[in-house]
């Protein structure tokens, strides 16, 4: 009876011992039931244990790294796909991680029905005069189409590109004259004298103003952007007025500049009280004075406008929007030798350039605006006094570590992800740890 105690025991320890051995395959990328655009290739990555075990996907053998890590770049088809993993190590260890790949759009042929279908514009649209409307349907190959929005421009001819794709594409620039609310996008394919026809109606409707709104943001932090989907270009606090002049979406076009635009949120901005008249004010007198870190620069500014801030070499620049120059006295602070020198001038017809310029011993450092009762206070920060004492260089310093990302570890994650599941919050947060260790020792 002990003899076969032992014998079970001795099994089921080697069979745990031959499973552990046999090894183990982790895929970071892509993550199950990924949707990928329609390739003919992509990427997978991921790691594997042991690392020195034959390794392939598909039948495609893959190479490894010492730490088990790989990364490959293999066809894949449309529709549901697999990639079949085997790691041979003694025994074979499999796995399969499903995708879908996309199929690019059919092909249409002329056989059946005619069809027709708006793609864009796919949601409401406010134009300015000048601008442009574009349309893109797809429907039925080799066919004259026509768009039409109702109350503003009727059957503007579309052009087939390429010819048989059924890919219709048509712009019609906005006129001084035009003026509608809400109009209908609709678009037809011309009948032949006994043929039949199709039509479709875009999902949005155009809207033309008489004019521009004027806005206010509504919120403590507002963020301009570039395009609609572009990066930042500037943050605003609550009560800066706005000019908006067109509108994609949920997503208001702002005027900074006859050729310089904005894109804010419209949850972020109100209709102004004074929305009669666009928004214009002007500098007065700058007071530069002395601060415990550097120079506070107060600007005279009877509204709250955009502005965005440059760094330059040896300077730092503010541009103004609907603001006038009538700055004629610049006070300086005798005990201030951080700021230079400042200038004040007008740079396009509704545009103002603030410039400060520093001492080249003492480069900036930090900088902070904001608006205070009636002006914009502008604080410049120099470089912070360092002993460069060995062997504590920094000391007396405070230095403010931001390790960035979250601890976010299920798709979409934030930030990046490595072959082997290390987050990129993890990396920043040990090296946020590694250097705290380092400024206080």
């Amino acid at each position: 009876m002990k003899a076969r105690v032992l014998f079970t025991t001795l099994l089921i320890t080697a069979l745990a011992g031959l499973s552990a051995r046999a090894g183990e395959i982790k895929i970071m990328y892509p993550s199950e039931g990924d949707g990928i655009p329609p390739v003919k290739n992509t990427f997978i990555f991921g790691s594997i244990t042991p690392s020195t075990a034959p390794f392939s996907i598909n039948g495609q053998k893959i190479s490894v790294y010492r730490n088990g890590a790989f990364i490959a770049y293999l066809p894949v088809s449309e529709g549901e796909f697999s990639f079949n993993c085997e790691l041979l190590n003694g025994a074979t260890v499999s796995y399969v991680r499903k995708i879908k790949v996309r199929q690019p759009p059919p092909v249409r042929v002329s056989t059946g029905p005619l069809s027709l279908e708006i793609i864009t514009p796919s949601s409401d649209l406010e134009l300015s005069a000048g601008d442009y409307l574009n349309v893109l349907a797809l429907g039925t190959p080799s066919h004259k189409a026509l768009f039409s929005v109702k109350d503003l421009v009727k059957d503007v001819e579309m052009a087939e590109l390429p010819k048989g794709s059924g890919r219709y594409v048509g712009l019609y620039r906005v006129k001084n004259s035009d003026s509608v609310r809400g109009g209908q996008l609709s678009a037809r394919f011309k009948k032949a004298l006994f043929g039949a026809g199709a039509s479709a109606a875009a999902k949005g409707r155009i809207t033309v103003p008489d004019g521009y709104s004027v806005l206010e943001t509504s919120t403590d932090t507002v963020i301009l952007r570039g395009g609609p989907d572009a990066g930042y270009t500037m943050f605003l606090p609550r009560g800066v007025k706005l000019v908006s002049d067109g509108r994609v979406g949920s997503m208001r076009r702002i005027r900074l500049s006859p050729g310089e635009t904005a894109w804010v949120d419209d949850s972020k901005v109100a209709l102004s009280n004074d929305s009669a008249f666009a928004p214009l004010t002007e500098t007065g007198a700058v007071r530069i004075k002395k601060t415990e870190t550097g120079s506070s620069a107060s600007i005279y500014l009877p509204d709250k406008v955009p502005y965005t801030v440059e760094e330059r070499e040896g300077s730092l620049r503010l541009t103004l929007y609907y603001t006038k120059a009538r700055t004629n006295t610049i006070v300086y602070d005798s005990s201030d030798t951080f700021v230079s020198y400042a200038r004040v001038a007008q740079a396009g017809e509704t545009n103002v350039v603030v410039d400060f310029e520093f001492d080249p011993s003492q480069p900036l450092w930090g900088y902070d605006v904001s608006f205070g009762a009636r002006a914009l206070i502008v604080e410049m920060k120099k470089a912070p006094a360092i002993s460069r004492a060995w062997p504590r260089p920094l000391e007396g310093l405070r230095v403010v570590v931001d390790a960035g990302h979250s601890p976010k570890q299920v798709p979409p994650y934030d930030g990046a992800i490595g072959p082997m599941g290390t987050f990129e919050y993890q990396v920043n947060l040990v090296t946020a740890h590694r250097l705290n260790a380092e400024l206080s020792s």
